[in-house]
């Protein structure tokens, strides 16, 4: 069956051959039946069995021109009243002219098809070789092939419209999910912008504290000389991490769209010391905050980048984990990793914003990316939802 489906050129060229035999074998063995007597066959109507039964192999490319040419010669075999394929070829293809025909073609195809199809059958009632019955059963037969047709090409239209829609909308979805990663991308750049602007400064600053005290304190300008180096060196890190984030994005695109007006709003970007206050503006959750470990020993880039996924994590919770009972938010820094984990117990498993669906996942699984981190978020074991970053702060600093 699967083959047939996947080669209907081949199923068709089969049908036909199978109701040109079975048609021929009839035609040369019946002699009676029920209704009537047989004329005996005649050197020209086995031409007309195979015009009747042949053009069924090009049903579907030809379905109108193949209902003609399979009726008249089924016509002619009935008026000489000789066994022919019994009107199933013209059956036949009053359904394929049902599935591959639409519009105005198929209305006037079948009335005219229709009509002389009964007009042929009324004749033989007036001529007492065939009952009325007849006419009736073959006007249902013909017109029930046809609906029948029609109905599956609609459901195959409808499964083709569907799928094409399905397809369409995983386009647009990937296509959404890339501007969001870009998107993304764009704002970590000009936040490591203000991290890199910020240790210039302080480095110009030591660099002039240092030319001052060169001759009158050589101690002090050597301290001042090593800030500046740590400091260069902490700006180098994250300026090759900002070009290894923005490598895909398009010249023209993301960086020119970073404006001089859009650089002198900007507000500064906090670190994880302003996480109090992001709970204290959190009021509408529950929320329990634990650190431990030196949080001011982190560069500055990670502090930011663990600011936004507690950020962001809150705001989905906000968003789909409906009523909670408690939020834990906690902060661990040991083992040159800084581990980030936020616990609620609400109904995050269910909801919309699991992986795939939601681009809030994709911008934190952007910004741990970039430190070469990881990011799990997913249902807790008993109930809830769970959000864990890590940053290798360790492989970071070296």
């Amino acid at each position: 069956m699967l083959w047939l489906r996947a080669h209907p050129t081949a199923a068709d060229g089969l049908l036909a051959a199978a109701l040109t035999v079975t048609a021929l074998v009839a035609h040369l063995v019946i002699r009676e039946t029920a209704d009537l007597e047989v004329t005996d066959p005649t050197w020209w109507s086995p031409i007309l069995v195979l015009a009747s039964t042949i053009p069924v192999a090009w049903r579907r490319r030809w379905p109108v021109a193949v209902l003609v040419a399979v009726t008249v010669p089924e016509m002619a075999l009935q008026a000489a009243e000789m066994v022919g394929a019994g009107f199933m070829n013209v059956l036949i293809a009053a359904y394929s002219l049902g599935a591959y025909v639409a519009g105005r073609r198929l209305k006037v195809t079948s009335v005219i098809t229709f009509a002389c199809l009964v007009g042929f059958v009324t004749l033989g009632v007036v001529e007492d070789d065939v009952e009325v019955a007849a006419v009736i059963s073959t006007a249902v037969l013909y017109v029930g092939a046809i609906v029948l047709g029609d109905n599956m090409r609609r459901r195959r239209e409808r499964a083709d419209e569907l799928v094409e829609r399905a397809e369409r909308a995983e386009r647009e979805r990937e296509l959404l999910a890339t501007q969001q990663v870009q998107l993304e991308r764009t704002r970590i750049a000009r936040e490591m912008h203000d991290v890199v602007a910020h240790s210039l400064s302080v480095m110009i600053i030591q660099a002039g504290a240092a030319r001052r005290q060169l001759r009158a304190n050589p101690d002090r300008a050597t301290e001042s000389l090593e800030a500046i180096e740590a400091t260069g060196r902490e700006a180098m890190t994250e300026m090759r991490r900002i070009l290894g984030v923005l490598r895909d994005v398009d010249p023209g695109g993301t960086i020119a769209g970073i404006s001089s007006t859009d650089e002198a709003t900007r507000s500064p970007q906090p670190s994880l010391a302003a996480l109090d206050d992001l709970v204290a503006a959190s009021a509408d959750l529950p929320i329990g905050l634990h650190v431990s470990g030196d949080l001011a020993a982190l560069p500055a880039a990670i502090e930011l980048s663990a600011f936004r996924v507690v950020q962001e994590a809150l705001t989905n919770i906000r968003r789909h984990a409906g009523p909670v009972r408690r939020v834990e938010v906690r902060l661990e820094h040991v083992d040159g990793a800084l581990t980030v984990l936020i616990d609620d117990d609400g109904r995050g498993a269910s909801a919309a914003s699991g992986e795939g669906q939601g681009y809030g996942l994709l911008g934190m699984r952007e910004r741990v990316g970039v430190f070469g981190g990881h990011l799990d978020a997913g249902p807790r074991a008993g109930g809830g939802w769970r959000v864990r970053a890590v940053f290798p702060v360790q492989a970071v600093a070296a």
